[in-house]
């Protein structure tokens, strides 16, 4: 293929990770919401409660039924991102220390709120079954920080899962050594195949001195449109939380946090998590063929769900060259350094690559990978 045919071919979007629209159910939502707003409109357009208001009273039930913890632990926000806002705020305002330690590479945009509420974000190498807790152990020797970041379920962008044993070694290194453990998982009801391992926050309840704030979303699993995310913390943060809310924003949208209610309560949840599951699992494996066939698997990464596929691709020339170079044969990327905090890159001599493809008939993927592997033979 010459870069003239690669020219006129299709784009191929591996630039973001967002829902294919048939796994938001829209009909569902959209009959949730006319009969929310029949019933009960003027209590859904007046303002939330205010006075350390965690959420909607209904959605922390049903939050708190999904996760079999207690709703007083639940505070709800608008989206993930939000919970990562307030959570670095209430974190490092007056911690002794603005070291924050994440996975090498992690979620660009969440290193970018840590660094805008004044932390120092430090890479940890990620292995292919979670966080390098030898790297981690020798650097909490000599600097113990506010906290650690991770996402430990078919993690954006690389779809590692932390594995049982290390998800264990984390709460141990959290109770000897004093740091918080964020837990991010917008992906975790996306499993195709395997078992999943305990949450991280759940293996830390009764381990003594053991802190860990667990992030999730309903995106992924529903719909990104209700901006629904929450954050799963020890008895009395939520109302923290609240407070620092309360300053700046006052609640999520009521209308909102009530359809979300219901979309658990009426089994609507729970039923498109499977329906999602059943449409992405032909894509996923399609995917993984695909990027074999095509990029080879030495340092592939095979997830067991989510959104992601990565690779770390041998090339003889830049990123910024080889960006380009797969732009004009019409293929959008993500710059894979971004994924990397400061102090952290990609291995040499390589191009970090993360391919979605949940939103990608086999098809479209299979034809990106594939010229990506010609970009890479081409480039110099």
């Amino acid at each position: 293929m010459t870069a003239v045919s690669d020219a006129t071919s299709a784009k191929v979007h591996f630039s973001r990770g967002i829902p294919p629209l048939e796994a938001i159910p829209s009909a569902e939502i959209a009959e949730l919401t006319g009969s929310l707003l029949s019933a009960e409109a003027g209590r859904l357009f007046q303002y939330a409660p205010i006075g350390l208001h965690a959420g909607d009273a209904e959605l922390r039930e049903q939050l708190g039924a999904f996760h079999a913890v207690d709703p007083d632990r639940i505070f709800v926000t608008n989206g993930s991102l939000q919970a990562l806002d307030l959570l670095a705020g209430h974190l490092l305002k007056d911690a002794p220390r603005k070291k924050v330690l994440a996975e090498a590479p992690t979620y660009d945009r969440a290193v970018q709120i840590f660094e805008r509420h004044g932390a120092q974000v430090s890479g940890i190498p990620l292995r292919h079954d979670g966080l390098d807790l030898d790297v981690l152990r020798e650097r909490l020797r000599t600097e113990v920080p506010a906290f650690v970041y991770v996402i430990p379920d078919f993690q954006n962008p690389a779809g590692v899962t932390t594995s049982e044993e290390k998800r264990r070694e984390l709460v141990a290194l959290s109770a000897e050594f004093g740091f918080t453990i964020l837990e991010d998982i917008p992906y975790r009801e996306l499993r195709f195949a395997g078992t999943a391992p305990t949450l991280i926050g759940d293996l830390a309840d009764g381990v003594e001195g053991a802190k860990v704030l667990t992030i999730g979303s309903l995106s992924k699993v529903v719909s990104p449109g209700l901006r629904v995310g929450y954050v799963i913390a020890p008895l009395g943060t939520p109302k923290d939380l609240a407070a620092l809310a309360e300053s700046t924003y006052l609640s999520p949208a009521p209308l909102l946090q009530a359809v979300a209610a219901r979309a658990f309560a009426s089994g609507l949840v729970r039923r498109n998590i499977d329906e999602v599951r059943t449409l992405l699992r032909p894509r996923h494996d399609t995917a993984v063929e695909a990027v074999r066939k095509a990029l080879g698997d030495a340092a592939l990464c095979v997830p067991e769900g989510g959104y992601y596929i990565s690779v770390h691709l041998p090339v003889r020339t830049t990123e910024e060259k080889f960006l380009a170079a797969a732009g004009v044969a019409n293929i959008a990327l993500t710059r894979g350094s971004a994924f990397y905090p400061a102090d952290a890159a990609p291995p040499s001599g390589t191009v970090f690559l993360r391919l979605p493809f949940q939103a990608l008939s086999a098809e479209e993927f299979t034809e990106g990978v594939t010229r990506l592997a010609e970009v890479a033979q081409r480039a110099e």
